[in-house]
This record gives structure tokens, C-alpha cells and sequence, in this order.
């Protein structure tokens, strides 16, 4: 029974820690091809942009890049020849032509579409049945109390932009679940851009 109730309390606090240090997982929800117009390949250089004014927007691209750089695609992040101006209230023909003076023939751009937080409840875990004194009653024996986390949520649009075109060929969405907060997000990185990388791959575009 004592080794039963250690394990229970040492698989608790193991789930406390993971909830402190958070968690950071992303699905694909739906893909398409040939949005605006059909890919018109091949493509040899492309840059990764993440629109949204956020300090992990550097990390975000460069992990993209790199995951793009195992498939044999070449990337560029964004940051590292636009800085950190923003393409509000441009026209596709001048975005076209700052990214062609850079020879790039696409274009990732990462929208956040939604973000909202939702309050999860994680229940104590009640242990085993041990019996009431004095009674014939079994109940659990409780091991820890309920708590709360907060996870993030996280809607994300992908549109992948032929150049020359200056169209969007490919389009996907993801959702990304976080409860470790900016660690989260950090830690999250390279799966975040692993998901969206494998997506494109499927696609057969480059």
C-alpha cells in the first residue's frame, strides 16, 4: 500500500513539473493547393515570415528555415533582410518587387489568426479504495487536490506565394496548444516548424 501511495505522489508531482515547465504541441488542420493559382515551379529561393510582432518572431523563422534546410530547400528568414518592418498596407506589386530585388521566387508568410486562453481542471488523482473505519463503505484515498493550468491556444494561417505570380499557391492551418507561456512557446519551436514543413513536403511544390 505504501509503495502504491509513493508511486501516486512521485506520478503527481512528475505531472506538476511537466504543467510548470509547460507543454507545446501543433497539428495541421487542412492544406491546399493551388489556392489563388497552380504552383509553377521549380522554386529555388524562399523566404519564411512570420507577421506578428511577437520577440520569439526571429527564433520562429530561423527554426522554420532550419527545418526547411533538412528537406533540401533553401529559406531565408524574413528578419534576417526585412528587420522588423512590417508589410501593413502594402500592395502585392511592391512586396513582389522588394522580395525580387532579393531574388526570391516565394514567400511563406504566417499569420496568427486567433489566439485565446482556456483554464483547464486536472483532477487529484484518488489513489486506491481503502475501507472506512469501522464500516463495510470502501472509498479512494486521495493522493493530491485538483488544480488549474492555463493553456493557449493558438490558430495560425500559412500562405505560400509564388513571386512572380504574386499569388498564393499553397495554404494550410494549424492550431498550437501551450501551457508553459513564453518557455512553452520557445520550447515548441522546432516541432511548430516541423509540422508546417512536413505539410509543404506532402505538397511536392519544390
Amino acid at each position: 500500500m505504501r509503495k502504491v501511495k509513493f508511486a501516486m505522489v512521485a506520478l503527481f508531482a512528475a505531472l506538476l513539473a511537466a504543467c510548470a515547465t509547460g507543454y507545446h504541441d501543433t497539428r495541421m488542420v487542412n492544406t491546399q493547393t493551388g489556392v489563388e493559382k497552380e504552383p509553377q515551379g521549380p522554386y529555388q529561393s524562399l523566404v519564411v515570415g512570420v507577421l506578428v510582432e511577437h520577440e520569439l518572431r526571429a527564433h520562429l523563422e530561423n527554426a522554420i528555415v532550419a527545418k526547411f534546410a533538412e528537406q533540401g530547400i533553401q529559406a531565408t528568414a524574413a528578419h534576417t533582410v526585412f528587420g522588423d518592418k512590417g508589410i501593413e498596407g502594402k500592395s502585392r506589386d511592391y512586396l513582389a518587387q522588394r522580395m525580387k530585388e532579393n531574388s526570391f521566387d516565394s514567400a511563406l508568410a504566417i499569420h496568427l489568426e486567433e489566439q485565446r486562453t482556456e483554464t483547464l481542471e486536472v483532477k487529484g488523482d484518488p489513489g486506491t479504495a481503502v475501507p472506512v473505519a469501522g464500516t463495510m463503505t470502501m472509498r479512494p484515498q486521495v493522493f493530491s487536490d485538483d488544480f488549474f493550468v492555463n493553456e493557449d491556444i493558438y490558430v495560425v494561417r500559412l500562405d505560400l506565394w509564388d513571386v512572380d505570380q504574386q499569388a498564393i499557391i499553397w495554404q494550410g492551418n494549424t492550431v498550437s496548444f501551450n501551457t508553459g507561456g513564453f518557455k512553452g512557446l520557445e520550447k515548441g519551436a522546432g516541432h511548430f516548424a516541423q509540422v508546417i514543413t512536413n505539410a509543404i513536403g506532402k505538397a511536392d511544390i519544390f
